[in-house]
């Protein structure tokens, strides 16, 4: 089958619909090196270092979110209903080396999402967002947004704390701000006097994101990304980047923080029928193979475009193609500096050849871009703002590099789905996360007898490849690597899989003071002891009276979730 290369060492078999009919929803950390998995009976997390391995599991009842805080032993969770205690409009934060629940936090709406950083927590329900600090669980600002019943949001994920940004689409009422009005009035918290607000069209809303200051508390900038509503976002590392796709799925556009300026936004296509867009994803690094960003769809492919350079480098290479025959010509008149006259020339006529004909390609590349600018700007002549942008979109969207295809899931998978979502699930086809490449994880390639062609070292192929690591609709874990170089054969090659609803944690870690005790405790009162059933050691949290959890949040950021294994 297209992109889809030879099988990959020995894995479990694959997944069934009845498998993903378990599976509510499936989450990768902030740094994409664990996968948290919300099941019927619980949460499974795998470790994608280890093998694809799953290294913790806890029976606590049936989830529709999980969470994670990198490879802390902070996990946060929400329950899909079948239990008071599992409802989903209770958020509980989990400490999963003592398997005890530090806090419980109840809401009024159903909990559609929940992203979190070093700093701060925040709880997406139907039409507001809450933003909490995570040391001590307290609220500090909510967020009115458009109706988000799919919980469409992004966060960054910087470790050192430093950057805390969240996107959220915009509601309908927009701020204005009169006299000397603060930045505290325009979002909502000012007097009365100074603020006014003001509803648009609903359908002018449509697509418009606002960047927020989670640290700050303000908001950074409003972006209008697309004409349809939102279905998904991702912020890079840093936050200087944020991507989203809309419900159409056809595009996903790049926009560049904190400006936000329409001129530097990319536009990628991802294909010309529309669909649903699971997931946006991005990974790579800068300094090797320039930054990547995956999207994927309900379809069951993941599309692979490169970030390779800002929108100005190709104007600095054909800037340079230019300059490279007048170079070539003033070495032809002063011969070199080092060299003999007869291997001068020789040299000097090959630089100019060359040079020409780099000159000429430039020259074609750039008439190929006058030609779709003035194509853009006749249409909007033409047709009109919204109809120019369907133009540009159509004319100077970029492709993607590599397309990774995901197994066909099996029969009766529509129908696993929707019992899932029938138990409050998200559905698991196509969440995606975009990885750095692993040393085995490289194709090995040898060169053809009597060829000439220079065979890439190691160390090259690994600065232009990563691994796509996706779930299809069978729950299916894959893990392909990916060649980013345009002139790459290959195609993606499937590393490894895993069935993540057929898995279980290798080893259960060694038992707590704290659950010994416990376990001692129910012996003796005449109870089973089962400590993978139930949660224990809640403390239930008014956002009116919060309470101290500095301690024991503090202790769970700091613990590893491997720290049992070591």
């Amino acid at each position: 089958m297209s992109g889809r290369g030879p099988p990959g060492p020995p894995c479990a078999p694959g997944g069934h619909a009845a498998d993903a009919s378990e599976i509510l929803a499936v989450s990768f950390n902030q740094d994409q090196s664990c996968l948290a998995v919300a099941t019927t009976r619980g949460v499974k997390i795998f470790s994608l270092d280890a093998g694809l391995e799953c290294v913790f599991e806890h029976r606590m009842g049936a989830c529709r979110i999980a969470e994670m805080l990198f490879r802390s032993s902070l996990l946060v969770v929400v329950g899909a209903g079948e239990t008071h205690d599992m409802s989903p409009r209770r958020l509980k934060v989990f400490n999963t080396s003592t398997r005890e629940v530090i806090a419980d936090l109840p809401f009024p709406d159903t909990i559609a999402a929940v992203r979190l950083d070093r700093q701060k927590l925040v709880v997406v329900e139907a039409r507001r967002a809450t933003i909490f600090d995570l040391a001590t669980l307290a609220a500090q600002r909510e967020i009115a947004t458009a109706p988000n019943e799919r919980g469409v949001v992004a966060m960054t994920s910087d470790e050192t704390g430093e950057t805390s940004l969240v996107a959220l689409p915009a509601d309908a009422f927009v701020a204005t701000r009169s006299g000397r009005a603060s930045r505290d009035a325009a979002d909502g918290h000012g007097h009365g006097d100074a603020v006014s607000l003001r509803r648009e069209n609903r359908s002018s809303r449509l697509g418009v994101v606002v960047v927020h200051d989670c640290l700050n508390h303000h908001a950074v900038c409003e972006i209008r990304a697309h004409r349809a509503p939102l279905a998904a976002m991702a912020f890079c590392s840093d936050g200087s980047l944020l991507a989203t796709a809309s419900e159409r799925g056809t595009v996903v556009r790049v926009h560049v923080l904190p400006a936000a300026d329409e001129k530097n936004t990319r536009t990628f296509r991802r294909g010309v029928s529309s669909a649903v867009v699971r997931q946006l994803a991005f990974g790579g690094s800068p300094s090797g193979a320039g930054l990547a960003l995956a999207a994927s769809s309900e379809k069951g492919t993941v599309h692979v475009f490169e970030l390779r350079a800002a929108s100005s480098a190709g104007e600095d290479d054909a800037t340079t193609r230019a300059a490279e025959p007048a170079r070539a010509s003033a070495d032809a008149e002063t011969g070199g500096s080092s060299s003999g006259s007869s291997s001068s020339s020789a040299s000097s006529t090959t630089s100019r050849l060359l040079a020409w004909r780099a000159f000429g390609v430039g020259a074609a590349a750039a008439t190929a871009k006058l030609a779709g600018a003035v194509s853009a700007k006749v249409a909007g002549v033409a047709l009109g703002r919204e109809l120019a942008r369907s133009a540009a979109d159509a004319l100077d969207a970029e492709r993607e590099v590599a397309t990774v295809r995901l197994p066909a899931v099996s029969e009766g998978c529509e129908a696993a789905r929707a019992k899932a979502a029938a138990r409050g699930g998200f559905g698991v086809a196509g969440a995606c996360a975009v990885r750095g490449a692993a040393r085995d994880c490289l194709p090995a390639t040898a060169p053809s007898a009597g060829s000439s062609t220079k065979t890439p070292s190691s160390a090259e192929t690994r600065a232009s490849s990563i691994r796509v690591v996706a779930v299809n609709g069978d729950a299916l874990l894959c893990e392909y690597s990916v060649c980013l170089e345009k002139g790459d054969t290959r195609g993606p090659v499937l590393e490894r899989e895993r069935c993540v609803a057929r898995a279980a944690a290798v080893a259960p870690a060694e038992k707590t003071e704290s659950e010994k005790t416990r376990a001692t405790a129910r012996e003796r009162s005449g109870g089973a002891e089962d400590d993978d059933v139930g949660l224990c050691g809640s403390v239930a949290l008014n956002p009116a009276d919060p309470v101290d959890l500095s301690a024991s949040m503090s202790a769970s950021m700091g613990q590893s979730l491997f720290l049992a294994k070591k």
